[in-house]
């Protein structure tokens, strides 16, 4: 068992991105096996990175701002309060199209 507070969650600057960041709170540090939880702050009109695919499941719930999802040749858009699920094996990706940063947890089910 483990509590992550804001201030003990280990946060990552984005590089290139002034105002982005994570903040990692569940994953193998804390001995989570199957399930990986992060905070992301993106600045705006920028990616994470690019597209890619992986073999987990992964959920991105938008906290504040407006993102584009794009999930093999489809696109999406997303803001607060939303969920959008990304299966395994699938071509994906995301940026912010707001003025303002974009908060998102992504999750991870290993």
């Amino acid at each position: 068992m483990a509590v992550v507070s804001w201030d003990s969650a280990e946060t990552r600057p984005r590089e290139g991105d002034p105002e982005g960041y994570t903040k990692l709170y569940v994953n193998e540090s804390i001995g989570a096996k199957k399930l990986w939880i992060h905070l992301s702050v993106l600045g705006p009109h920028r990616k994470p990175h690019e597209a890619h695919r992986h073999d987990e499941e992964e959920v991105f719930f938008i906290l504040e701002g407006e993102a584009r999802f794009m999930v093999e040749d489809k696109e999406l858009k997303a803001g607060p309060m939303t969920a959008v699920y990304i299966p395994p094996g699938k071509l994906h990706g995301l940026e912010n199209v707001g003025d303002k940063p974009l908060k998102y947890l992504v999750i991870i089910a290993k």
